[in-house]
């Protein structure tokens, strides 16, 4: 008996088992609001919302984990989306080129980003918002804000709208991605020293860790995951669309922290930022169905962000890690 309630208080003591029972209330409450929650079409389609967030989250759990930040993942996901269009639609590539060439362009913003931040030791928060302005810009000179249209391509079709019996290929792209994050990160000495970075750098210098490849490596990974996310969307949306994945940084980040992993680094886990996801997914979905209107929305994810910033501080001053 001694046994079983050390392993529920260990299993409680998990920073991303906070989500669930939020996730469990909420998910009770719309039910009862609204009969149309559970039906099996709309929680396919909440879980097909939550799987672009997570394609993302994934990876920039190990960049937060490692004490890194990213405002450009946003800009990323639309690059990546317009690129994967050109290179079907102007350029008469084929698809896996236009893939390649779309995670080439991810992989490029996340390589500048790296020298900027790592290399020449800049500030991140200034270095991936000016990432950001530069990136969109590109994109609406180049497209003149107008969609890149006339795929032609149904084969393309089926990254973003086909489906595995009753299951949505992204969605199983990000359960893919998702486990093989955690491996990476739980498994393997690469996520050993990632949260090494993360807890202590210096330390981590002392103990042989090479902290600026580490740091470089998970700088282009989310980029080039960010840039996948694009590709998806063009999938889905059957354009190149200047503005995918606008508006969602904040969200994407927001998800990672409810998860469990901290903004200062050291801690997380890939299936906290899971949870974090979905909850927001769940939350979205509610507010839709209610036909909250999308200013209310926006407050709303606001004042969540905010949230999330004091749950982590609560969670580093229960752990001595915060003032």
């Amino acid at each position: 008996m001694k046994k079983l309630n050390k392993g529920v208080s260990a299993l409680a003591s998990k920073p991303e088992m906070g989500v669930v029972l939020p996730l469990i209330i909420l998910l009770a409450v719309i039910g009862c609001v609204n009969s149309n929650f559970f039906a099996p079409a709309n929680l396919i389609d909440i879980l097909r919302s939550s799987s672009y967030t997570f394609i993302i989250a994934a990876p920039l759990t190990l960049l937060m984990i490692s004490g890194g930040m990213d405002l450009s993942i946003a800009a990323a996901t639309a690059l990546g989306c317009v690129v994967c269009a050109w290179g079907i639609a102007d350029f008469h590539i084929g698809i896996i080129p236009s893939v390649l060439l779309a995670l080439a362009a991810g992989a490029v913003v996340g390589l500048i980003k790296a020298f900027l931040v790592v290399k020449l030791d800049l500030p991140a928060f200034i270095i991936t918002l000016g990432l950001t302005k530069i990136i969109n810009s590109f994109i609406l000179v180049t497209t003149d804000g107008i969609a890149v249209s006339n795929l032609n391509n149904n084969a393309f079709k089926q990254l973003g709208q086909g489906k595995l019996g009753s299951v949505y290929w992204t969605i199983i792209i990000a359960a893919v991605i998702g486990i093989c994050m955690h491996i990476l990160l739980r498994s393997t000495r690469f996520g050993r020293e990632v949260a090494a970075c993360g807890g202590n750098r210096e330390t981590a210098k002392l103990a042989g860790i090479n902290v600026a490849r580490v740091r470089f490596t998970v700088e282009i990974l989310v980029s080039v995951f960010a840039a996948l996310c694009g590709v998806c969307m063009c999938s889905r949306f059957y354009s190149g669309q200047p503005a995918a994945g606008s508006g969602t940084e904040l969200t994407i980040m927001a998800s990672v922290i409810i998860g469990g992993t901290s903004m200062m680094g050291g801690t997380g886990s890939i299936l906290g930022s899971f949870l974090g996801c979905l909850l927001l997914a769940v939350i979205n979905n509610g507010l839709v169905l209610m036909r909250v209107s999308t200013n209310w929305q926006n407050m709303i994810f606001g004042i969540i962000l905010v949230i999330s910033l004091f749950i982590d501080k609560y969670r580093r001053s229960k752990t001595g890690g915060g003032l």
